[in-house]
């Protein structure tokens, strides 16, 4: 054979190998309806992670007896890698994984935030607090990738079923990309794409059963540039730059709260899942991109008990009683709508929960332990999806 001949067969094969490769990525993602069909969950956020043996024990069997069958748990990169991106301190999430399989629960595991070695320069300059740091998009996608591919590896096979990267990426609060030419920061769609893109790829190679969800968006009826965007205005623009074969669902976090789930007003996020007008509509904006086919995963859902109310402003919390209800009817609205996964209530116990404003109150259990109503409404919804 000619040496041209041999590069032109060369060159075949390669093209032929790419075109493999690719069909092989597609296959790789089956639908998810099998895994998740009317599964409930509890999102714990990083709860979890820091209580003793005998108290994540007790409050993993607390969760399994609720009838969650799902916990949503942070897996913080800081907390992983702090210090570069060579060295993995996986001690604590080992644990909560064990513990999870122990009593047959699915983790769902966010993986988000950045330490101070990978944050983008310009970001973490213009931030003011360390905190407010972990929220810079990384410098480089290879670097979160890498992260990732590294944790579906570690725990291909055991209880994390699905992995969400990153946790309300439409707020600037939770991200936060640097404006060239400004001293702003703004919640870019277009570059969490980048990442979520490259995050994905290397979950799906490492761990080609687990489940890959979006990060789950937060409602924002009243867009305040650079504070956010609406659900469905960011995911618009962010579909058109995700890959879908990569993705099995798209998360959101559809609270309704102060009105119930069913209620047709504008700033319901769980009735413009799929109702309403097109415009907000997130399974409409989903048929448009390629994307029309996947699940819908309510990554948090539930209702504060707790807070100020001001005068001629949306009220921040509830009662007791509404938020049972906000509950019971939230569960069963959700398994009613087509083509969901599961939806995860946040969450199980105030004892648990950051006692700042609302944000202590939307357990299931109050701070001393004691249920609120909302606990056993939990309960019976559950037992309707078994």
């Amino acid at each position: 054979m000619t040496k041209p001949l041999l590069l032109m067969s060369v060159a075949k094969c390669l093209v032929i190998a790419v075109l493999v490769a690719c069909v092989t990525l597609q296959a790789m993602v089956p639908q998810a309806h099998a895994a998740t069909t009317r599964e409930i969950g509890i999102a714990t956020g990083a709860t979890l992670l820091r209580m003793n043996d005998a108290q994540l024990d007790r409050r993993m069997r607390d969760i399994k007896n609720l009838g969650a069958r799902w916990v949503r748990v942070d897996f913080n990169w800081p907390a992983i890698q702090p210090y570069n991106g060579y060295m993995y301190h996986w001690g604590m999430y080992d644990r909560v994984v064990r513990v999870a399989g122990v009593h047959h629960l699915k983790v769902l595991g966010v993986l988000g935030y950045t330490p101070r070695w990978a944050q983008e320069p310009r970001c973490s300059i213009l931030v003011i607090t360390w905190a407010a740091g972990q929220k810079c998009n990384p410098i480089s996608t290879e670097a979160f990738a890498r992260f990732a591919g590294a944790a579906a590896l570690r725990y291909k096979g055991k209880s994390v079923r699905a992995w969400e990267i990153w946790n309300e990426p439409n707020l600037s609060s939770y991200w936060k990309t640097a404006q060239s030419g400004s001293r702003a920061v703004h919640a870019d769609a277009v570059a969490y794409a980048k990442f979520a893109n490259a995050a994905a790829y290397q979950i799906r190679r490492n761990a080609h059963d687990t489940l890959v969800v979006t990060g789950g968006l937060a409602p924002l009826w009243e867009p305040q540039y650079p504070k956010g965007y609406r659900q469905s205005d960011y995911l618009a623009q962010l579909l058109r730059h995700l890959n879908p074969a990569l993705f099995h669902a798209v998360g959101i976090h559809p609270y309704s709260w102060p009105t119930f789930p069913d209620t047709a007003v504008i700033h319901n996020a769980f009735y413009s899942v799929d109702k309403g007008r097109t415009k907000y509509s997130l399974r409409a904006i989903m048929a448009k991109t390629g994307f029309g086919a996947k699940q819908i995963w309510g990554t948090e859902y539930g209702a504060p008990t707790r807070g100020i109310s001001l005068p001629f402003q949306r009220t921040d919390h509830v009662t007791e009683s509404a938020q049972a209800q906000i509950i019971a009817r939230g569960i069963r609205s959700w398994y009613a709508k087509p083509n969901v996964g599961p939806l995860m209530v946040h969450s199980d116990s105030d004892q648990w929960l950051p006692q700042r404003k609302n944000e202590g109150s939307f357990g299931l259990r109050r701070t001393n332990g004691t249920k609120k109503p909302a606990y056993e409404a939990f309960q019976r919804a559950s037992l309707h999806l078994r």
